[in-house]
């Protein structure tokens, strides 16, 4: 049998690209080497009022604005002060609101403990509290069926974990965490979740970290960002009125 040509051996020498798909953030895109991965788990980590609740909404919104579908579970705040906080820095979700056009689902983990009455509507899901997992995998299960029946690609964020190991058992949490990444890989999801690094033991933590596919940091006004495969890269942060402004440092 006549050996490959030079043409055919080069092309399978060469390792396949994988898709990813672009955060739409200037700057972190860049430092990403084009994007996320479909299917991978990036885990924000950071001190509190650090900018990295404001960088995952900018990343859920850009999702929105690209044509994708959006999930946001909030555990420590109501789905109105989600949406109104996106609002000051100009990411309105009242055009993705319209019946016939229903691009995301807000999972409100926060507001039946203060009014248990509260009801759902075609955007907001509710569950009673944070700690009760069997129904936010629910509601998480329902929203990625209904989302991804119309819409090609998902995006999720998880507003934020620390807040649920705060309630409950850290391998409890873990295990939930990994729940949620099993279920956006199966649909070629990307799924961004926020961990405050105060609140986090240092065991805890590393655990936490080595479910991920992209680790970014937020420290010092400086953007730290990690992946498999690839090496460090380091940037400038900081928040504007347009949302989170990053330069890479060569």
């Amino acid at each position: 049998m006549e050996g490959l040509s030079q043409k055919e051996g080069r092309y399978l020498s060469e390792p396949k690209k994988e898709k990813r798909i672009k955060t739409g953030i200037p700057g972190l895109d860049e430092m990403l080497n084009d994007g996320l991965r479909l299917g991978s788990l990036c885990i924000i980590i950071g001190e509190p009022l650090c900018g990295k609740e404001i960088l995952a909404k900018e990343f859920f919104y850009k999702g929105l604005e690209n044509g994708e579908a959006g999930i946001y579970i909030t555990t420590n705040n109501f789905a109105e002060d989600v949406s109104n906080e996106m609002e000051e820095f100009g990411w309105s979700l009242s055009e993705y609101t319209r019946d016939e056009n229903v691009s995301y689902k807000i999972i409100d983990t926060y507001s039946q403990t203060v009014n248990p009455k509260v009801e759902e509507t075609n955007n907001i899901l509710y569950v009673p509290a944070a700690t009760d997992l069997a129904g936010l995998s629910s509601k998480v299960v329902e929203a990625i069926t209904t989302l991804t029946a119309n819409f090609k690609n998902l995006r999720m964020v998880l507003d934020s974990l620390s807040s649920i190991i705060t309630f409950i058992t850290p391998p409890a949490a873990i295990r939930f965490l990994s729940f949620l990444k099993a279920r956006i890989r199966l649909v070629k999801g990307t799924f961004v979740s926020i961990l405050e690094s105060e609140l986090t033991e240092k065991s805890v933590m590393m655990q936490i970290l080595q479910l991920a596919d992209v680790i970014i940091e937020i420290k010092d006004c400086e953007i730290y960002v990690r992946q498999r495969g690839r090496a460090s890269t380091i940037g400038e942060f900081k928040i504007t009125e347009k949302g989170a402004e990053i330069t890479p440092k060569k």
